[in-house]
């Protein structure tokens, strides 16, 4: 009867963390993705915390203005606003700050027009940053912190549900404060965000060389081409998971 009830009390409870803020905004659970399993003999609790933060998206994610000029000539005030922002988020975590600047106009029209619809509210991306982390337990802690400061309307979480590359990050949309621009704040590890930056950007380059010379061509991939890609992808996966296991994730179960 003693071990029944000391079974009882331990029972873990799951705790589903949804981003803190005052007024927050109806949201939907986005598509299932598919995802690697875990399985660990002893528990992890920055990494539990990490994939158990939930992906959702508002119901609406629109920007304040649906013209792509009044969005630009609101973007640098934002982006300001964006960076201050993330360098003390950054400096909180011993983080680092990573920053293109606002959109760049043209890339920004062709969106609109080709991937959006005509819609310039639906561009949330005009103003954003990374913030680089070098722990799980500090990217929980910079999360943490940016949903306690903004309002958050949408969360992908690739740690959960890596891409079929390998490749992991927090892509978080948040509405800034006083610009009220919704911004884009990606938190990656930085191992992983090396790879990105790096080695794994010359084998997307190499696959979009191959793809882009059989489309000039008008014709199909051949084998040949289709087993280069394929042997870039395996490489690709395989940096992505080196670079995962230095943070000492749980052991993996494809």
């Amino acid at each position: 009867m003693g071990r029944m009830f000391k079974a009882l009390i331990i029972v873990p409870i799951l705790v589903i963390r949804v981003p803190a803020y005052a007024s927050q905004p109806e949201f939907k659970a986005l598509p299932e993705q598919s995802s690697f399993a875990y399985e660990h003999s002893q528990p992890n609790r920055a990494l539990t915390d990490l994939l158990s933060i939930p992906s959702f998206r508002a119901s609406s994610v629109k920007q304040p203005f649906d013209q792509l000029d009044a969005l630009y000539e609101a973007a640098p005030q934002a982006q300001n606003e964006l960076e201050q922002l993330a360098g003390k988020l950054a400096k909180q975590v011993n983080g680092n700050v990573l920053t293109a600047g606002v959109k760049g106009k043209q890339r920004a029209e062709e969106k609109v027009e080709k991937e959006l619809g005509g819609d310039a509210s639906l561009l949330t991306d005009i103003v954003r940053v990374t913030v680089e982390t070098d722990s799980i337990d500090a990217l929980n802690q910079a999360y943490e912190t940016l949903a306690a400061n903004t309002q958050t309307s949408e969360v992908i979480n690739r740690f959960h549900a890596p891409r079929p590359s390998g490749y992991r990050d927090l892509k978080v949309l948040v509405t800034l404060p006083q610009s009220k621009l919704i911004a884009e704040v990606q938190l990656h590890l930085k191992a992983i965000a090396d790879i990105k930056n790096g080695p794994e950007h010359q084998m997307y380059e190499q696959i979009q060389q191959i793809e882009r010379n059989a489309a000039s061509e008008a014709r199909a991939l051949n084998d040949i081409e289709l087993a280069k890609i394929e042997k870039l992808r395996r490489e690709s996966r395989q940096l992505y998971q080196d670079a995962w296991s230095q943070y000492q994730p749980l052991s993996m179960v494809v």
